[in-house]
């Protein structure tokens, strides 16, 4: 009996590991270099994936033909009807379409590999004549009761365009689709391989040192080994080669190389290039063999420590794993981890008493809460999201830990020291100091400092501050979630701690609280007055923890911070004005603005005023 769709060319099925022959290799916008990871996306009824292949996008088709399509299901146990096509244009004839036997389906929860097709006859769908064709490949499957079953999309969300499900581009939010086509064309060369982008490089000086440098397989030959020379500040090092564990035979394919150079002797900043120059012993057949990246040699390695911003809300009901995820980080990496619970209102009713208004309204939180989606959510040294207990993915079991240890994995340029002291008897004004000591010579210094007033132990009896937990029925096997099973939807005894009271230079730092030019062994002093007279979230002044964010202005990362408990001991000894700049105004997010300035709050000389 045959299915429910019409099959427009009758093609033969084959769900065996297909072998390429000659010049066929595998080719998407998804390959298997990049990962996979589930994607709750499908739902019971229809649902198509698909990905638009253009000119633009997958040039080495242009002139081509391909042969066949491969495509990854999570689970195949709902699956009703699967059908795989490649059409012109969406809704419209498709240039073929076959039926799968759902027999023939193989997926990654019972047979870790995908299902395979090879078509009868090859379809030519890039004429090298048309710089504008395109054409769209994809698969489409009937679900019935689908719990377990989602899709697969690559690692990494916002990495590629034009992947589908059911008429919405979902890359930026799930990753590219896992469907590849199998494919020949006269522009692919035997010999191949793109380096791709190589961010800025921080080491120490030494001898030598390794950049891990992203390589795209362009050959239809099976990539065995890759020739690379590196150079600084424009001089090449000898030429090293590569082997790789196993060939390559993916076209598209995403690899790691590991290049090695000698670092050189000063401790500033320098030019690193890096070039595949052969592969398989072969001269590099690719257009593009180079990248350039920014070094920067460090005199000494500094203590690198570093923060996590969470955005959590008492109405939020997942947000319980938060509050877990950071006591078990704290346990992993002591001090060396910072937590700063960034609380925030329900988007319709006024429903957290822990909200700092203008830390809410920043560009920062909006830019990250706009990438990030639904709470929680967090951000760590502000350049890798996540979620605060499941690290890249937002279910399962605890895996943060591994995102804080990247964090950590990269290098400070300084080493940052804070001291928080009363600055008045009323204990209305808090003294920030701050010691940046930085590793290495630069005329220019692209840092600021961002400063953050922490409190613990908050706690109150209204509505506002129950917490609503949504892991009161949880039975599931993490032991650190289960201490909020069966205590009820609302928690009235929560005590919050970590959470974010006050901050100044939210977006990009305190202007002028790093000068320039960077000097090895010559640290830099910077003094702040915050005043928190009028702060009605704060409940007691003996649990306030102030902390200092060193960062980089060029991407708003965090490479380092301090945090230090606001001591008793009184600072009235010191100068009144305690910026380093006298007379200077700011506004709350730390922009520096003329005494001119028009109405609103800002800071002068350590307290807020009103103009």
């Amino acid at each position: 009996m045959r299915n429910k769709w019409t099959t427009v060319c009758l093609l033969a099925l084959i769900t065996a590991t297909l072998p390429a022959r000659g010049s066929e290799v595998w080719w998407g916008l998804w390959n298997t270099g990049l990962g996979l990871e589930q994607r709750s996306l499908l739902y019971s009824g229809t649902n198509n994936m698909y990905v638009r292949l253009t000119a633009q996008n997958s040039p080495l088709l242009v002139g081509g033909q391909i042969h066949g399509m491969r495509f990854y299901v999570g689970d195949k146990t709902a699956v009703s009807a699967a059908r795989v096509w490649v059409s012109a244009s969406v809704g419209g004839d498709p240039l073929l379409s076959v039926d799968v036997n759902i027999a023939d389906i193989r997926d990654m929860a019972h047979d870790g590999v995908p299902t395979e097709i090879r078509f009868s006859q090859p379809l030519s769908v890039l004429p090298a004549a048309n710089p504008y064709a395109s054409f769209y490949a994809g698969f489409t499957l009937e679900l019935q009761d689908a719990p377990l079953t989602y899709l697969l999309a690559g690692r990494g969300k916002g990495t590629a365009f034009s992947n589908y499900y059911n008429g919405l581009d979902v890359a930026a939010n799930y990753g590219a689709v896992a469907l590849q086509v199998l494919a020949s064309g006269p522009k692919m060369e035997a010999n191949a391989a793109t380096p791709q982008g190589v961010g800025e490089q921080i080491v120490v000086a030494g001898d030598e040192a390794t950049v891990s440098v992203p390589v795209v397989n362009q050959g239809s030959e099976p990539l065995s080994s890759v020739s690379y020379v590196v150079s600084v500040d424009g001089q090449p090092q000898a030429e090293r080669t590569y082997e790789l564990p196993l060939p390559l035979t993916e076209l598209g394919l995403l690899f790691d190389v590991p290049m090695h150079y000698a670092v050189p002797a000063s401790a500033e900043e320098h030019k690193l290039d890096v070039a595949i120059t052969k592969v398989n012993g072969h001269d590099n057949a690719s257009t593009a063999q180079q990248q350039t990246a920014n070094l920067i040699v460090l005199a000494h390695e500094a203590e690198k420590r570093t923060v996590m911003e969470e955005f959590t809300g008492t109405w939020c009901q997942n947000c319980i794993r938060g509050f877990v995820g950071i006591e078990l980080l704290e346990q992993l990496y002591g001090n060396r981890f910072m937590a700063i619970a960034m609380h925030s209102d329900d988007p319709v009713l006024d429903r957290d008493p822990m909200t700092v208004s203008h830390y809410r309204n920043s560009t920062f939180y909006k830019t990250k809460s706009s990438k990030l989606g639904g709470l929680p959510a967090c951000t760590i040294d502000r350049w890798i999201d996540g979620d605060p207990y499941c690290g890249y993915n937002t279910t399962g079991a605890f895996q943060t830990d591994a995102l804080v240890a990247e964090a950590l994995s990269r290098k400070a340029v300084a080493d940052v020291e804070l001291t928080a002291t009363w600055a008045d008897e009323g204990q209305t004004l808090i003294r920030y100091d701050v010691t940046t000591d930085f590793k290495y010579q630069a005329d220019d210094a692209h840092y600021r400092l961002i400063l953050v007033l922490t409190a613990d132990g908050l706690r109150g009896e209204d509505n506002r501050w129950r917490q609503i937990n949504g892991y009161d029925d949880y039975a599931g096997p993490d032991e650190a979630l289960l201490k909020y099973a069966g205590r009820g939807y609302y928690l009235t005894d929560m005590v919050y701690n970590h959470v974010a009271v006050d901050i100044v230079g939210v977006n990009e730092g305190i202007e002028g609280s790093i000068a320039s030019p960077l000097t090895v062994g010559t640290p830099q002093h910077f003094a702040y007055q915050l005043d928190i007279a009028g702060n009605t979230i704060i409940q007691d002044k003996q649990q306030l923890n102030a902390i200092a964010m060193l960062v980089d202005t060029r991407d708003g990362s965090v490479v380092n911070a301090a945090k230090a408990h606001v001591d008793g001991a009184s600072a009235i000894s010191a100068t009144t004005a305690t910026r380093t700049r006298s007379g200077a105004v700011y506004d709350l997010t730390g922009r520096r603005v003329t005494p001119s300035a028009s109405h609103g709050v800002y800071i002068a000389d350590g307290k807020k005023i009103l103009k």
